[in-house]
């Protein structure tokens, strides 16, 4: 918790908190983070012919390594480092995504190559 707790100021924790526990929306059906959500569901509705999934998968596919572009450090090449990351936001995001919606089957996953990202991803989408 020092590690953490020393350094950062409010501001850094409730950041992080908005990443661990993120804003999800729902748009005609489809569940989003809405930090990722670019008020475009029509055009996303044409591009991927109302396939739900392929559409929740475009939207809310991130490489974990843009999450430190601007703050990038060795750290994020180490496979293990980047792996524990990703199961952590799988973890927080499970949770989230349950809590909001409970009625729906939503899985969040991280993978290599999601959707043409760069590396390992994490995705959020329902079955």
């Amino acid at each position: 918790m020092n590690h953490v707790a020393n350094p950062c100021s409010i501001e850094d924790f409730i950041a992080v908190a908005s990443v661990l526990c993120p804003e999800v929306i729902e748009v005609k059906g489809c569940t989003f983070i809405s930090d990722l959500y670019q008020n475009n569901i029509e055009r996303l509705e044409e591009q991927f012919e109302n396939d739900r999934k392929k559409i929740e998968q475009f939207v809310n596919t991130w490489s974990l390594g843009d999450f430190f572009l601007e703050a990038y450090t060795e750290s994020v090449e180490n496979e293990k480092l980047i792996n524990q990351f990703g199961e952590t936001l799988v973890y927080f995001w499970s949770r989230r995504v349950k809590e909001l919606f409970p009625e729906k089957n939503i899985v969040v996953e991280i993978d290599d190559g999601l959707m043409g990202e760069s590396g390992l991803a994490i995705t959020l989408y329902q079955i």
